[in-house]
């Protein structure tokens, strides 16, 4: 017992030792010290620059693997995840395809684009919901669980359906894509 007391005493003096030296060590090299504390708040900074910085990189990488590597056409356009909001907004008119990256609906919209292709007069663009859905719901009131297209004039949402309202989608659903943008029209059939 003494000996494990002695040993315990003697570790703690040398632990004393070793920080009284460390302590006169930083008051006699403040500037060194400074430098040091310096760069090491300095090189975390720029670890968590990179750190957030690759997060957004792989959300991205994510989404093109996910969303875009499927697309069935050249009408449909890839709507950048990073600049989408700012895109709609700054865009004179843009046609956006709001929807998950996956589902039955989004599986036959793909197929009536491929084979309706011709007949379509306008690319649109896609914005996958992927990540942040409460957002989508709070920001464009789309339902993520549903394949809508929104037309939108200067940043302000002119005219919109959703997939799943048309009873006959094969024949319904490329004439009322084409007519999206024609909002106007829209709303003085509405008012007759």
């Amino acid at each position: 017992m003494a000996g494990a007391a002695r040993y315990f005493q003697t570790m703690k003096q040398k632990s004393m030792a070793v920080w009284e030296d460390f302590v006169d060590d930083v008051y006699r090299n403040q500037r060194r010290t400074l430098i040091t504390l310096s760069a090491g708040i300095v090189l975390a900074l720029i670890f968590a620059g990179i750190i957030l910085f690759s997060q957004q990189q792989i959300k991205a990488s994510l989404v093109d693997r996910m969303a875009f590597n499927q697309l069935p056409s050249e009408k449909v356009a890839p709507l950048t995840y990073a600049t989408a909001d700012q895109t709609i907004e700054e865009t004179k008119a843009i046609s956006v395809m709001f929807s998950k990256p996956h589902g039955e609906d989004l599986d036959q919209v793909y197929q009536l684009i491929d084979a309706q292709e011709e007949e379509l007069n306008r690319t649109f663009y896609y914005y996958p919901i992927v990540y942040d859905t409460a957002g989508f719901v709070d920001q464009y009131q789309v339902d993520p669980n549903k394949v809508t297209f929104v037309f939108y004039e200067e940043g302000v949402e002119k005219n919109r359906f959703t997939f799943d309202s048309f009873d006959d989608p094969q024949n319904e659903f490329v004439p009322e894509l084409n007519r999206l943008p024609m909002w106007t029209i829209r709303s003085l059939d509405d008012e007759e």
